[in-house]
């Protein structure tokens, strides 16, 4: 019996939106081109983050909605995080549907619980190579604004305020624990020093691998002291918005022992204008993206909190803002772009005006 196994982690998966009008003339499995789904079904455990409810779409009050014909394709998942910004764009109903369908079929989640009171429990992976703990938390201030009472999300600061990680580091039965953070800034490969902070704090009390999601960027890597492993970010795997920094993502591949968790590999991915994932071979442009996470990864050995990191971090936003604007120009037309920015500018609103009420 091979006391090894393999599991892989993705970024966000989100089959709503976009798909939904792309998907009616094609195969669904041709989301992934053939060449990544032979690499990836050799892998024993695929991990991502759902950043979708997957919903009939009837009750939509947010941004996204998968309807569940499309979760056909997340059988290739071991298991989903849903604790992010968007596990509510459907209201509770949406998150009920959607949970009933990852059971059904037979993957499963971490990062979101019945109930307000419970801490949300890890979901426990048993593989040949030793079981591995998955805790899906959030960010405090990206909390879901449709958020109701039946369900919560884990939040960052209760993991970091509990003996969670402690417990489970002790545990003899497991090998490795995996926290899958959704924080920072959005369309930045920079994490904030915030963000930097947050997940060191995670290492320290017990994580022995943390990898973000949120900014739908590649970011660099970290090793810290205490013996852990920081991934700041990993892109967007399946996702509508093929746009200069958010059309590649890496599927880091690590090997679970009962040492514990060694990284063996890393897929690089890159969608096309036609939305399918397709796997990077040619070793020059590999190179060219290994160089890439090694220039991020330097920023973090030195001051994140930088003025020079915080002023590239924001070029990065407005040249994704521009980038995005000028590309639903070309593919959707300006009315859809107008239409598209004036909502944006009505959830600003919106947010910035519930904002202000909760410090009255």
């Amino acid at each position: 019996m091979n006391s090894k196994s393999t599991i892989g982690f993705c970024g966000d998966v989100m089959l709503a939106r976009g798909f939904l009008k792309a998907q009616k003339s094609r195969v669904l499995d041709s989301v992934l081109s053939e060449d990544l789904l032979r690499r990836l079904s050799n892998l024993d455990y695929l991990i991502g983050n759902l950043e979708t409810p997957i919903c009939s779409g009837n009750k939509i009050i947010g941004d996204f909605y998968m309807p569940p014909a499309y979760a056909e394709l997340l059988t290739h998942f071991e298991c989903m995080s849903l604790a992010n910004n968007h596990i509510f764009d459907c209201g509770e109903t949406g998150v009920v549907e959607t949970i009933a369908t990852l059971n059904k079929l037979n993957i499963g989640f971490t990062g979101i619980c019945s109930g307000s009171k419970d801490l949300c429990y890890p979901r426990i992976i048993a593989s040949n190579g030793g079981n591995i703990s998955l805790i899906g938390c959030i960010e405090d201030s990206l909390y879901p604004e449709f958020a109701g009472s039946s369900f919560s999300i884990l939040k960052l600061s209760d993991l970091l305020n509990s003996s969670l990680l402690n417990e489970l580091d002790e545990r003899e039965d497991i090998v490795a624990n995996v926290v899958l953070l959704h924080a920072g800034k959005e369309f930045t490969p920079f994490p904030s020093r915030k963000l930097v902070e947050s997940a060191r704090k995670l290492v320290i009390k017990g994580a022995d691998l943390v990898i973000t999601s949120h900014s739908h960027f590649v970011s660099g890597f970290e090793r810290i002291a205490e013996g852990g492993m920081i991934l700041y970010g990993l892109g967007d795997f399946i996702f509508d918005v093929p746009v200069s920094g958010r059309k590649t993502s890496i599927v880091p591949i690590f090997e679970i022992s009962k040492n514990g968790l060694s990284l063996s590999e890393i897929l690089f991915t890159k969608k096309s204008s036609d939305l399918t994932v397709n796997l990077v071979e040619d070793k020059r442009e590999i190179r060219k993206l290994h160089r890439k996470i090694e220039k991020y990864s330097t920023s973090l050995s030195n001051n994140p909190g930088a003025l020079r990191i915080i002023v590239l971090s924001k070029l990065y936003v407005w040249n994704y803002q521009l980038s995005r604007i000028m590309w639903m120009i070309r593919s959707k037309g300006f009315k859809t772009t107008v239409r598209f920015l004036l909502d944006v500018l009505k959830r600003v609103v919106r947010k910035t005006f519930m904002h202000l009420r909760g410090k009255e």
